[in-house]
């Protein structure tokens, strides 16, 4: 029977990262996919790297978002390197729109307290706006956070990148294989799938919306709660404005490629891949009061993922047992963002490594979950 040092249960972006992350550190690694690499969300995404844009209060999580945005800068050349895959990734900024007097001070909350957190974001006003972005016409916008060190790349290019690059380092992945059994054995797990078993010292469950349903018999698994998203593309004549727009109930990003995504819808607990006419009409409309001149683009596609989230909205990261099983899934619409740091902090936690020990209590996948935690934005 062969042997690796972990198996890695999923080949999303997430899955990705970390069989990466552990063959860079020179561990054998096996990767199984029930599809294809990046197949569910990771290839839906619309690829932001928004660690400010998606965080209104301090704690763990706000840190360990800024900690993965900060890998991407030395991250990205070595994977583009190893894979031969361009990602796409630029620093175009972020801009988050206020429409009424609410939104404007809350929006000056989250400033001030980004600000004492040392981050790079400012205030801008409707008059700061209209230089920065004139395709930006939508009279209601009262004045945005712009935060310059969101980014973004094109996030099914990331998730390739990190799978060859895995490979290059001596990983070894097989797609269309659904793993049946996870067994508790001395020393470690076996895994059977696809018609072989395999030995591994530890096992990272990493199957997005489905990974707890992978159970089996060896522990039981936090709930994940599936949201549906639809997104869609245009492709303009020429670009009207360069940064990423979040508004409340849509998102622009300017692609390195001149489309626009527009994105996102939110229904929870779907499971369902239709997208449909109704989602395409309302994130256009939204779009076109932000940006009338979206209205003469050209229409590219319209698409939808499962995004896997957990009860209060944070990832699980960490042990399951104990023994050799890890959770890497629940990361909701931060996928992309923190798939550096779950690949990184994963493996130098299974390697034995010092870790972030807040951010080990924080994102267990057994710690004490309310669903007050949920956001109930539907935009992401």
């Amino acid at each position: 029977m062969t042997s690796y040092h972990t198996v890695v249960i999923g080949g999303g972006i997430n899955g990705c990262s970390t069989a990466f992350h552990l063959a860079e550190k020179g561990k054998r690694v096996l990767l199984l996919e029930r599809n294809t690499i990046g197949s569910e969300a990771s290839s839906a995404a619309a690829g932001m790297l928004g660690a400010q844009v998606e965080i209104n209060s301090k704690g763990a999580f706000f840190d360990f978002a800024r900690a993965s945005r900060a890998m991407y800068d030395e991250l990205v050349p070595k994977l583009e390197s190893y894979s031969n895959v361009q990602v796409d990734y630029i620093k175009n900024g972020m801009l988050k729109t206020a429409h009424t007097d609410e939104e404007t001070a809350r929006l000056l909350e989250v400033l001030a307290f980004q600000q004492k957190a040392g981050e790079k974001v400012s205030w801008l006003t409707r008059e700061d706006l209209q230089k920065k972005e004139p395709g930006l016409e939508d009279e209601t916008v009262q004045g945005a956070l712009y935060m310059p060190e969101d980014g973004q790349v094109m996030a099914p290019y990331l998730t390739q990148a990190y799978a060859r690059s895995a490979v290059h380092l001596g990983a070894e992945i097989m797609e269309h294989t659904s793993v049946f059994s996870i067994k508790k054995k001395p020393g470690g797990y076996e895994v059977i799938s696809g018609g072989r078993a395999v030995e591994a010292e530890h096992v990272v469950m990493a199957g997005g919306a489905w990974t707890d349903l992978l159970e089996g018999d060896i522990a039981i698994m936090p709930e994940m709660i599936p949201v549906k998203g639809d997104i869609l593309s245009i492709r303009p004549k020429k670009q009207l404005f360069t940064s990423t727009i979040h508004a409340p109930d849509v998102y622009l990003v300017p692609k390195k490629n001149g489309t626009v995504t527009i994105g996102a819808t939110e229904h929870p607990a779907s499971m369902e891949k239709q997208v449909y006419a109704g989602s395409v009409h309302d994130l256009l409309k939204s779009a076109f009061v932000l940006v009338p001149g979206l209205a003469g683009a050209e229409f590219n596609q319209a698409w939808s993922g499962i995004r896997p989230q957990s009860a209060d909205g944070l990832p699980y990261l960490g042990s399951i047992d104990n023994q050799g099983l890890w959770m890497a899934a629940g990361h909701y619409r931060n996928g992309i963002l923190l798939s550096a740091g779950t690949g990184d902090w994963l493996a130098r936690t299974i390697c034995g490594e010092t870790v972030n020990q807040e951010w080990e209590r924080a994102f267990s996948p057994y710690r004490k979950q309310t669903k007050e935690g949920v956001s109930s934005e539907a935009y992401h």
